[in-house]
């Protein structure tokens, strides 16, 4: 595949990372902002309003959780077609239906033959979202609240790298300290919350991969099919299989097992796909691909939540100063 190939589906991928992580930095910041507003009004011990300690867990644990969540939740789906793109064009390299040399269709290439070829129109853009839904959501509730969780003990701890020195001389943190805290719980947080939503990924991307009609297949193998190199579509539960030593060409038709019906997983949910998964394959399956995940998150997290508390903070000591 070459060197490319490792940068399979980048185009969608930075056209779907700035508006999704517009909207999930800000949606977490709003909704943060109001749940904690709420809570210091709720907050009065004088009036019997709820105690330190509950306006503490709000605070610390609900506000990250609910917060982190709900701004997943908005980001995925408004961006969950070029996910859905960005999938299928990392899939195509490699897989023996582009002619050598050939480069993935464009993105707007892949929208009018899924719209064209598949079925349920418009609504395959959303194929997956359910289970990607079921990795993000709870990827970023647990990434918000080991993040700040992880961020106030940084800030309270003493030494060179802590911050509990600027606090005891009632001066403000740097922002490039408060920037490297952040690198550092981000790719904490990261690495946790990818190790408990992994099998929540490993079914997304099956979902989205695993049940391509033979309709789909067939634009796009038609599209590449000047290849000299020949494959064969075979249905293995929806999955498509490439054969680099077979001599026949391209066939007209998808290959069945004659004694095997074919098989579908489109309409599994997500916890019985599963429950699928562990009964053929066993349960570490749903963790195939795991090293690999966190290797990509928990840098990616870092360097994401570093950037943006550093530009915050800055541009809030800015205007402080104006």
């Amino acid at each position: 595949e070459g060197v490319s190939g490792l940068y399979a589906g980048l185009r969608p991928t930075l056209v779907m990372s700035v508006p999704n992580t517009v909207l999930y930095f800000t949606a977490y910041d709003e909704i943060s902002c109001r749940l904690r507003r709420t809570s210091c009004e709720l907050y009065d011990s004088q009036s019997g309003g709820i105690s330190k300690e509950t306006n503490d867990v709000v605070s610390n644990m609900v506000v990250p959780l609910v917060s982190g969540s709900t701004a997943r939740l908005i980001a995925s789906f408004i961006t969950s077609p070029l996910e859905l793109l960005r999938t299928r064009q990392a899939s195509l390299v490699g897989s023996g239906l582009l002619a050598e040399g050939t480069s993935p269709p464009g993105m707007l290439q892949e929208l009018r033959t899924l719209i064209r070829t598949e079925p349920n129109g418009i609504f395959t853009l959303y194929k997956g979202l359910a289970p990607t839904l079921w990795r993000d959501v709870p990827f970023s509730a647990i990434y918000w609240l080991c993040l700040e969780n992880f961020k106030t003990k940084l800030s309270m701890t003493g030494g060179r790298f802590g911050g509990q020195q600027y606090v005891d001389r009632g001066e403000a943190i740097p922002p490039t300290l408060l920037a490297a805290h952040a690198f550092v719980s981000g790719a904490g947080s990261g690495m946790i919350a990818a190790f408990f939503t992994t099998p929540f990924d490993v079914v997304k991307t099956r979902s989205q991969l695993g049940d391509t009609s033979e309709s789909s297949i067939r634009a796009v193998a038609t599209s590449t099919a000047h290849s000299s190199r020949s494959a064969v579509l075979c249905d293995h539960g929806g999955a498509v299989a490439y054969n680099p030593l077979s001599h026949s060409s391209l066939p007209t038709s998808h290959h069945r097992h004659p004694q095997q019906k074919p098989t579908t997983i489109s309409n599994l949910s997500t916890f019985n796909h599963m429950k699928h998964i562990v009964r053929e394959e066993g349960i570490m399956s749903l963790w195939r691909g795991n090293t690999a995940r966190m290797i990509k998150v928990a840098p990616a997290c870092a360097i994401m939540i570093s950037c943006y508390e550093f530009g915050k903070n800055l541009f809030s000591t800015i205007e402080e100063e104006m």
